[in-house]
């Protein structure tokens, strides 16, 4: 699926102010609203090959979920086309049993060894909670995300670093619009756009990257 968003890092905002300024600047009503807790593990291999192609592999578990309940989702994304001011990615996404936790990264190391020839290796670990937000209507809609994001090295959990996000993606209102409601959101909050990914980030963040790799965009 064509994911197509605008990522505010540093997001330190009245989430509800926000949502209710864009629903009534840009007259697009409430369509749902909802809670996600979730606890994110990213992985790679040790020689880095997804965060060369600003690609990511993330389980998220579920650890409640008010309309969707429990569960383990499979996340791959990469990029689909360079925007100055958006993230354009394929996302790639695969539902499983959270009983499947183990096995499913089980699994995917030994396709990534029988691919690649390289093991996969956790490199980062994050806990998210999410206020979730669609407004519009019919088919053309924006998607609100408010993240509460707080990244874990996983070989010492007591490093950690805590961050806001959020995260306006098109859901059918067009990339005109997004863009409109990206520039509403810079100029209000005095939030700039980020094209970097949370994986990149977090690795950042806790110090993580591989050699070089901070020099890169």
């Amino acid at each position: 699926m064509r994911e197509v968003e605008a990522e505010f890092t540093h997001a330190n905002i009245d989430a509800d102010q926000a949502v209710e300024e864009i629903s009534r600047r840009f007259r697009l009503p409430l369509v749902r609203r909802g809670l996600t807790h979730v606890r994110d593990t990213y992985l790679d291999t040790n020689s880095f090959r997804l965060l060369q192609r600003s690609s990511s592999f993330r389980l998220r578990h579920k650890l409640d979920n008010i309309y969707s309940g429990e569960g383990t989702r499979l996340t791959f994304k990469y990029p689909l086309e360079e925007h100055p001011e958006l993230l354009i990615r394929e996302e790639v996404k695969l539902k499983v049993a959270a009983t499947q936790f183990d096995e499913v990264r089980e699994f995917v190391d030994s396709m990534a060894f029988a691919l690649l020839k390289e093991r996969v290796f956790i490199h980062l670990a994050a806990e998210e909670l999410s206020t979730e937000v669609y407004l519009g209507k019919g088919g053309e809609q924006l998607n609100i995300s408010f993240d509460r994001v707080k990244f874990k090295n996983p070989a010492d959990r007591r490093r950690t670093h805590s961050v806001s996000y959020l995260e306006l993606e098109d859901h059918g209102i067009g990339l005109d619009a997004l863009l409109e409601i990206k520039s509403f959101v810079e100029e209000f909050y005095a939030l700039s756009a980020s094209t970097e990914t949370k994986y990149r980030y977090g690795l950042r963040a806790l110090s993580l990257l591989p050699p070089g790799a901070a020099l890169k965009g």
